[in-house]
């Protein structure tokens, strides 16, 4: 299938608000949740982990500080993935600015590796907090989700067998993922064909969608608000040639300041400069001062 492909089935099913899963030559439904029943489950989680404190199960920053105190983790770790995900923001930001392929592809790397240092350091302190108060209400809520919005029938009554439950879940969370993903659903509106309707259609988008408030799903949410956001950056941003025709990037795109056209910008001579400076190797905070 090609992108587009995907594009225009991802808008597909945020539109119509379900999704087919596909599971040991069977087909499952996952019913979009609408935004009114997700704020339920916000609202129930919150409520799950008081009563989690209350029955004395201790809090991920309590976990945190006794692991600490005992040696096994440190405030340094703490720094470091603030640190990590600071810089991972920033970059992914100045990534989307940077149109010369070497450049792109020498900061790519460098993000790659810090995603991976990132994700190393998460997953150790992730073993401290398995047991909070917050996993805890976490699983609560993913089993209220799958309860709530995978079945057999497109009339939301028949459920899966038990002995899925488990592999269903995983593929229920890949297809949510997917369409809670920006930069995927951005592309949705563009290559599929919606972004052209909801600019000549922008005085009720809601009647796009043949929904209202109380109905709308998370998806299609999503969709309205960054649609409506990349036609905003459209009509009042000058968007380089460079860029036009990837939605990704238009939405990304900030308007240089004349002070600040060195942040992600640089010539052949500052890369060699630096390259040569750090031994053959660049760090994405290179390309933001």
């Amino acid at each position: 299938m090609t992108k587009d492909g995907n594009y225009s089935l991802d808008l597909i099913d945020i539109v119509r608000g379900f999704s087919i899963l596909n599971y040991s030559g069977k087909k499952y439904f996952f019913r979009h949740f609408p935004l009114l029943e997700f704020m339920r489950l916000d609202v129930e989680q919150v409520e799950d982990f008081n009563a989690s404190k209350k029955a004395g199960i201790s809090t991920r920053e309590e976990l945190i500080n006794k692991a600490i105190k005992t040696g096994g983790w440190s405030i340094g770790k703490e720094e470091e993935i603030k640190s990590l995900k600071w810089m991972l923001k920033k970059s992914t930001t100045a990534l989307a600015q940077i149109n010369d392929p070497t450049q792109r592809k020498v900061f790519h790397n460098q993000v790659k590796s810090q995603e991976g240092q990132l994700k190393e350091i998460e997953d150790k302190r992730t073993k401290i907090t398995s047991y909070s108060a917050e996993h805890l209400s976490e699983l609560k809520r993913v089993k209220k989700v799958y309860d709530e919005s995978v079945f057999c029938d497109k009339e939301w009554k028949e459920v899966p067998s038990e002995e899925d439950r488990v592999a269903l879940t995983s593929i229920l969370f890949a297809r949510y993922n997917e369409l809670m993903n920006h930069e995927r659903i951005l592309r949705a509106c563009y290559f599929g064909g919606f972004f052209e309707v909801y600019a000549a259609q922008k005085g009720n988008p809601l009647m796009l969608l043949d929904t209202t408030f109380s109905k709308m799903t998370i998806f299609q949410k999503s969709l309205l608000v960054l649609t409506n956001s990349l036609l905003n950056k459209l009509r009042n941003t000058q968007i380089p040639d460079e860029i036009a025709g990837d939605p990704v990037k238009i939405f990304n795109y900030e308007e240089k300041k004349e002070e600040g056209d060195r942040k992600v910008s640089h010539g052949a001579d500052d890369l060699k400069a630096k390259l040569k400076a750090r031994g053959g190797e660049l760090k994405p905070e290179d390309f933001l001062s």
